[in-house]
């Protein structure tokens, strides 16, 4: 199967759900990151001001969550736009849209899943679910 109709709105409401979900994701593991970095300098700061040895490499070695919210925002801006009620997805189109799977999902799980933890992680890193 090449291509596929669907409702605009079924789209929308799932990649609405999809986005959410993200987002949230996101937000966590970005909380969790700041914490990290924080009591990471601060104790290598202590260590600096002690004259003790301390490791800067350390802090930058910290990985970033990443964040793909803006995809989701363009993907609803052009559907908003789109005059038809039925769209016509390929399969990549539906593989990001509908089934959460973008090329940059599999970095995105293992960045953000560094600092918190969803089910939807294990599924994107091929993990078994216990």
């Amino acid at each position: 199967m090449k291509d596929v109709r669907i409702k605009k709105e079924k789209v929308i409401e799932i990649l609405q759900k999809n986005r959410a979900e993200h987002r949230d994701i996101f937000l966590k593991a970005q909380e969790k990151y700041r914490e990290q970095a924080i009591k990471l300098l601060d104790e290598q700061l202590k260590a600096a001001r002690e004259k003790k040895p301390f490791e800067l490499r350390r802090f930058v070695e910290l990985v970033q969550p990443e964040d793909h919210t803006h995809d989701y925002d363009r993907a609803l801006e052009m559907l908003s736009l789109e005059e038809n009620d039925v769209v016509v997805l390929s399969t990549a189109d539906f593989s990001n849209l509908v089934q959460d799977q973008w090329e940059w999902s599999r970095r995105w799980a293992v960045s953000n899943s560094r600092y918190t933890d969803s089910p939807k992680f294990r599924s994107l890193l091929n993990e078994p679910e216990y």
